[in-house]
């Protein structure tokens, strides 16, 4: 049962790649590699939801940050178990397909993102397996230390499921003050002020600048389905966006690797779009975004993506 479930949801995983332009990625090495075999084989650990929830679990750094719709961004282990007993994927099967990624210089740190496909729970439908098939996108930001395997220091549930029943706390949707050598330190509130000035010209600008200015070479952002890579793609992209909408947001978190080179931020974001009436509608969210420092010693996003607080 599990392998008539995995291998149809990959099959069609690989289908829905071709919707996505080519990601042009950085160079592959053994810790690339090792990582993104990691990223794909969840799913040879999820022959149910109470297995896959553990699977996950077991790869959560202590301090990770978790973000799933629904909810504020969760810090901390017991947050992000709670969150997903509240809400166990569902189904029969998963398969995760990484479409890009990146190491940090000191080999500790690194990204990956992708798209996820799952089986939905609907056991009485008169639906096809196939036709049940959900496919949701993530980022991941993971840590190791020297010797040791990777966890998942940061996770963005895309297109995912809600957070359902999940009763969270305060002490578990406050950022932790971090306590970090001065190197790392300067680091991060470099990286948290390149989100802060992203978000400055946004306002003053427009997102098409904004994005396409502060987004990598290889950088991508993910589209209404698609994947958006590079530059002239993504300022293309969001000047086809409709008239009347904004966004405003600001990290309230953020983290770096000790090499200097590679980070993210979490924060919060507020957009503001016409509904049918015409009258303005308004979302709160939450993001996650990866940031790399580029070779002339600017911070540009390699990744950036998140979902809705409620």
């Amino acid at each position: 049962m599990k392998t008539r479930s995995i291998i149809p949801a990959a099959m069609l995983l690989c289908g829905c790649l071709r919707q996505h332009p080519a990601v042009p990625e950085p160079a592959r090495g053994p810790a690339l590699d090792t990582l993104y075999e990691l990223d794909r084989g969840r799913a040879h650990h999820s022959s149910g939801p109470a297995q896959r929830s553990d699977s996950t679990l077991s790869l959560l750094a202590s301090d990770v940050v978790y973000l799933r719709a629904s909810a504020p961004a969760v810090y901390g282990l017991d947050g992000a178990r709670m969150l997903l007993a509240a809400n166990p994927p569902g189904g029969e099967g998963a398969a995760w397909l990484p479409l890009g990624g990146g190491v940090s210089d000191d080999l500790l740190s690194a990204y990956t993102y992708g798209i996820a496909a799952r089986h939905s729970d609907a056991a009485n439908s008169a639906e096809s397996a196939d036709a049940r098939i959900r496919f949701e996108r993530y980022i991941a930001y993971w840590v190791r230390s020297r010797n040791q395997p990777w966890r998942i220091e940061a996770y963005a549930e895309i297109g995912g499921p809600s957070a359902g029943d999940a009763t969270l706390d305060t002490t578990r949707t406050t950022p932790p003050a971090l306590k970090l050598p001065e190197r790392r330190a300067a680091t991060t509130a470099a990286v948290r002020a390149a989100d802060s000035l992203f978000s400055d010209v946004a306002y003053r600008l427009g997102l098409a600048v904004a994005f396409s200015g502060a987004v990598a070479p290889t950088g991508a952002v993910f589209g209404a389905p698609q994947l958006v890579v590079g530059p002239d793609a993504v300022r293309a992209y969001y000047r086809a966006q409709s008239g009347g909408t904004s966004l405003a947001w600001h990290p309230v978190y953020a983290s770096a690797a000790g090499s200097g080179d590679l980070g993210f931020t979490i924060g919060d974001y507020l957009l503001t779009a016409r509904g049918p009436s015409g009258a303005a509608v308004q979302r709160v969210g939450k993001y996650l975004t990866v940031w790399k420092r580029q070779k002339d010693g600017v911070w540009k996003f390699v990744i950036d993506g998140g979902n809705p607080t409620k």
